[in-house]
């Protein structure tokens, strides 16, 4: 069994020369559930409200709200949407990368389980920045998803 293991990690093991990929990370992360992780991630936003579930504070919207991120400038950047349990009532919002919409994000009535919601980002939108403001904005008459935590995710090469 050990030898089997041994094989397996040569296997997967980089080859020497190679580019040295460090592998998918978390680059940034914000915390909703705190005024200060808030703050120093430059928050902003119009009709929001904070609240509490099963122990897990969020923040949600009817408007907008929105953080500045860091991420690499060398590689495509995924925005991870760490989301509560919903009301039961449907979940429009879009997500905007420095004022570009990037996609929607819709969670119906009957799917709102506690979750995560992946949204890619073109690499055009990111190459070269250290840093994006990731915004989202509830469609009329819906509101955001009970947020709480936004991650940017990517690979790193050294």
């Amino acid at each position: 069994m050990n030898a089997f293991i041994l094989l397996l990690a040569l296997l997967f093991m980089p080859l020497a020369g190679d580019d040295a990929r460090q592998g998918i990370r978390v680059v940034d992360s914000v915390d909703v559930s705190s005024p200060r992780d808030e703050a120093a991630h430059g928050f902003a936003g119009e009709q929001t409200q904070v609240g509490e579930t099963a122990s897990l504070k969020w923040r949600t919207a009817t408007g907008w709200f929105g953080y500045s991120l860091r991420i690499y400038d060398d590689s495509p950047l995924t925005l991870v949407f760490v989301l509560a349990a919903g009301t039961g009532d449907r979940e429009t919002f879009d997500v905007l990368v420095d004022g570009k919409k990037i996609a929607t994000v819709d969670r119906e009535a009957s799917r709102q389980k506690a979750e995560e919601a992946k949204v890619d980002v073109p690499f055009a939108q990111t190459k070269g920045k250290l840093s994006v403001t990731v915004k989202v904005q509830a469609h009329d008459g819906s509101c955001t998803a009970r947020m709480l935590e936004i991650r940017t995710v990517q690979e790193h090469l050294e």
